[in-house]
């Protein structure tokens, strides 16, 4: 086996120390002018699901966050940091389920809701998915007569709507088809119809959305030094923290969301605007803050510093081939194993299997040539899922073979456990595996096989 190697994320300079992070192993590297330490960090906590690293600076440290999505919960993370410091100290912190947004001298802020939502647009609550979408009443068509009635509705359409607008939905092979048999101008895509709907012009055009309100009091914390948590109540979503010398700087969401529709598309578009207030936390965080207090300046669109607090302090530089140092000889550059229960392993697991067995269900399709639903086989057939390996080196491996891409054998396997041996987040696997096979985005068949890369 080769000897282990610093994987480090682009280097960040604080305090005139360069701070070398590994992107998954606990392991930094500390160099001065005429100095270099390694220091390291196995037993901090981390997220009970498989996280990425992200590097927030500080005026005399380095957090390291980690952050994992928790599953069925609207988006929200898991949030881990690691406090390197200037000295070489590193300190964990259990931050929950809030999201990083800055940190300052004194420790790392998190916020519960960093993004404000839209305002409920007129009528959008009244739209529901047909009661047979889901049902399993209808019978299932073949795979091929449901292709063949489809080409054959196909071709009635490019006979009558040569050289105009087509609407519909199509398979990307399909839109392929089309585009070599007509040589019109097509605007083709995915549409989303319920039945009943009509393929034309809409009768209305949409309304402007309402004008948004103020965005919601948030209670921020900041997590300190020995254990501190200090919580304080904005009356405005906050989306950043930063220390400008003795100051704080909160930078906020005035309003919610600003929609605007679009007239050519008829869809509507949301900006987000930005306003910032400097404020004296010298003497301690207060229980509240109004925004309003303060004198506040917007700001602009196109300042990319408020959507990338990734090198709020410090400065950022890719890694070079100094950086790339021989970790045989050190010790603790390896995560504490997680610990899960056989039960834990065991839904990790089945959680990934259902997933692509589900592959092999028929499908629920809408098709605009009757304005009916249709149940029809899948287009995946000689599905076969299987684990194999102890945890945490489980993987599963699913082989088919699809009906409209390629005749050869599909394969693809998974892990499903990180190297600390926590779950790694496979919630839209199927999605991603659809799409690689619609866009051809895997090699080419060796022996009949296509083989993926595995994840």
């Amino acid at each position: 086996m080769a000897p282990p190697h610093l994987n480090p994320l682009p280097a960040v300079e604080v305090g005139g120390v360069r701070f070398l992070i590994d992107r998954e192993r606990p392991v930094a590297v500390l160099r001065g002018d005429d100095s270099e330490r390694v220091v390291t960090w196995p037993d901090a906590p981390l997220p009970s699901r498989a996280s990425t690293a992200r590097l927030v600076p500080a005026p005399d440290a380095v957090w390291v966050v980690y952050e994992a999505y928790v599953p069925d919960s609207a988006g929200l993370v898991w949030s881990t940091a690691v406090r390197i410091g200037v000295d070489g100290s590193a300190v964990g912190v259990d931050i929950g389920r809030m999201s990083v947004i800055g940190a300052d001298s004194e420790g790392i802020w998190a916020s519960p809701a960093p993004w404000p939502a839209p305002e409920p647009y007129p009528g959008s609550d009244d739209v529901e998915a047909p009661a047979s979408i889901d049902s399993e009443d209808l019978p299932v068509e073949s795979w091929e007569d449901f292709q063949k009635d489809e080409d054959d509705w196909r071709r009635d359409v490019l006979s009558r709507h040569r050289n105009r607008r087509l609407h519909g939905v199509y398979t990307l092979s399909q839109l392929a088809e089309l585009g070599d048999e007509d040589e019109g101008e097509h605007s083709y895509g995915w549409f989303a119809s319920a039945p009943g709907d009509d393929a034309g012009e809409p009768a209305t055009r949409l309304a402007p959305p309402p004008a948004p309100g103020p965005s919601a009091p948030v209670e921020l914390v900041r997590f300190g030094r020995g254990g501190r948590v200090e919580p304080i109540t904005v009356d405005r979503a906050v989306a950043e923290v930063a220390q400008d010398g003795s100051r704080t700087v909160f930078t906020f969401f005035p309003t919610n969301p600003v929609g605007t529709v679009d007239p050519e598309t008829d869809s509507i578009g949301y900006s987000y605007p930005q306003s910032r207030i400097s404020v004296d936390l010298t003497g301690g965080v207060p229980a509240a803050l109004a925004v309003g207090d303060h004198e506040a300046a917007a700001v602009p669109m196109d300042d990319e510093e408020c959507w990338d607090d990734d090198d709020a302090a410090g400065e950022a530089t890719e890694p070079d081939a100094r950086d790339r140092v021989d970790l045989a000889t050190v010790s603790g550059i390896d995560w504490a194993p997680a610990g899960l229960s056989a039960e834990d392993i065991e839904a990790a697991v089945r959680d990934v299997v259902e997933q692509l067995e589900w592959l092999a269900r028929p499908n629920t399709i809408w098709t605009r040539r009757d304005d009916r639903l249709h149940r029809v086989e899948s287009p995946y057939r000689e599905l076969a899922v299987r684990a194999s390996g102890d945890w945490p080196e489980t993987l599963v491996t699913v082989e088919f073979r699809h009906r409209e891409y390629a005749d050869a054998l599909y394969r693809r396997r998974y892990r499903i456990f990180d190297t600390a041996g926590r779950p790694i987040d496979r919630q839209y696997l199927t999605v991603y595996l659809e799409a690689d096979i619609a866009t051809a985005h895997h090699p080419a068949a060796r022996d009949g096989v296509i083989e993926f890369p595995d994840e």
